[in-house]
């Protein structure tokens, strides 16, 4: 029953974020129509196909480059055009609100679920112009040590609160291949709640909760748990453990640890409502950014020499590195998409969009492997593999009975 309620919970969480983008969509529309002199027939009831289609593309032109107000009116042109997808989105909207309205989809042909052939031209032409995704490089654990080290003052730098809690959180997070928005304040809040100090649990080996006051809380916690409370993708009160690293400071443990005590010791009156990335500064308590954290990245990265030490630029990596991060590591691991995605929380494999390229470029054994083959006709049969290839002829003798012998491998026959 609890399991059909949180499916109830997400269903109706993602309706009304449905809702409200087809009510912003709207907005826009209506605004886009008061400006065009059509406001008295938002439907296009009175217009040809011919006008429909024309006005039609009009706005998913404007849409494109255009500045709206959050009550949908006209500010001015944007710096940068919006994603195709989003235009697409934008058109998938309001296709829903005509038809909601016994009317006819003016975006596709009328019976169908095509698309009209001129709004589909349209939208691969904005698809075309696109510039190409810019993703954040995955940070490493190389980085991480070096992140680490300078921000907690190992470096001879001096010793800040806010950097200190800034690491603690920052190597937290990665374990747990958190958003930004999870374990630092951004500008524009949503959904996602960030993780409090009555989200964190902590147990011996025994599985025995360790209170957060107890003074041996590093020494014998061995689990930590996170309680996400509330999600992009909608889930409710999901956790998340791990378990001690065994590394002196590249673990999960130590660091929410160093990071909830720190908040103990700290913040005037705290509760279990505090955030984890609350520190104390001039007798206010703040919270840590994610442009605070995302100025550190970068400034780390440039500070050891970039490109040259890590194999990214500052300019690439991001707070998202640390979820991507998290991920590429798990996966040149060998651990399974849906490993990843559990301990990711991810609702699908999208997160291989993000580390798939890196992953490519980070593997070098497949050269090898690509010219082991001379033919594919019959890859039991080692004759084929080139002679004059002394890597690959040593990599087929093998120790047999004592004395070197090509091993062949055993074919597969269908009819058995």
């Amino acid at each position: 029953h609890s399991g059909a309620a949180n499916d109830r919970i997400i269903l109706e969480s993602k309706q009304e974020e449905s809702h409200e983008k087809r009510d912003r969509t709207w907005r826009r529309y209506t605004s886009f129509c008061t400006e065009s002199g059509l406001h008295h027939d938002p439907f296009l009831t009175r217009l040809s196909e011919p006008e429909r289609e024309l006005v039609m593309r009009a706005f998913l032109a404007l849409y494109r480059v255009a500045h709206w107000h959050q009550s949908g009116s006209l500010l001015g042109q944007r710096p940068r055009p919006v994603v195709s997808s989003a235009v697409r989105d934008a058109a998938s909207h309001l296709a829903a609100l005509f038809r909601s309205h016994f009317q006819q989809s003016p975006f596709h042909i009328e019976g169908s679920t095509q698309l009209l052939p001129t709004v589909r031209s349209l939208l691969k032409a904005f698809d075309n112009a696109d510039p190409p995704p810019q993703r954040q490089k995955a940070i490493t654990p190389k980085f991480l040590r070096k992140f680490y080290q300078l921000l907690t003052g190992q470096t001879g730098s001096v010793q800040h609160p806010a950097y200190t809690q800034t690491a603690d959180i920052t190597l937290g997070a990665y374990f747990f291949a958190m958003r930004s928005c999870e374990y630092t304040k951004t500008a524009r809040p949503g959904r996602t709640k960030r993780v409090r100090l009555g989200c964190i649990v902590f147990r011996t080996r025994t599985r025995r909760v360790i209170d957060h006051s107890d003074p041996n809380l590093l020494t014998s916690a061995a689990y930590v748990t996170i309680v996400f409370e509330d999600q992009k993708n909608g889930k409710k009160m999901d956790a998340r453990t791990q378990r001690r690293s065994g590394h002196r400071f590249l673990c999960p443990v130590l660091r929410w640890g160093s990071a909830v005590r720190r908040i103990i010791a700290t913040i005037p009156n705290y509760t279990e409502q505090t955030n984890l990335c609350s520190v104390l500064l001039d007798g206010e308590v703040l919270d840590i950014s994610n442009s605070f954290v995302r100025k550190l990245l970068r400034h780390t990265c440039e500070l050891y020499g970039g490109h040259t030490t890590f194999g990214f630029h500052p300019h690439e990596i991001g707070n998202r590195s640390i979820r991507s991060g998290a991920a590429m590591a798990l996966f040149l691991m060998d651990h399974s998409p849906a490993k990843i995605m559990i301990l990711g929380r991810w609702s699908s494999d999208a997160f291989l969009v993000y580390i798939r390229p890196q992953v490519l470029e980070w593997t070098h054994n497949m050269s090898c492997d690509m010219i082991y083959l001379d033919s594919f006709l019959d890859a039991a049969n080692t004759e084929l593999v080139a002679s004059d290839d002394p890597r690959t002829r040593k990599r087929l003798q093998q120790s047999f009975n004592g004395r070197n012998s090509i091993v062949t491998m055993p074919k597969f026959h269908i009819h058995h």
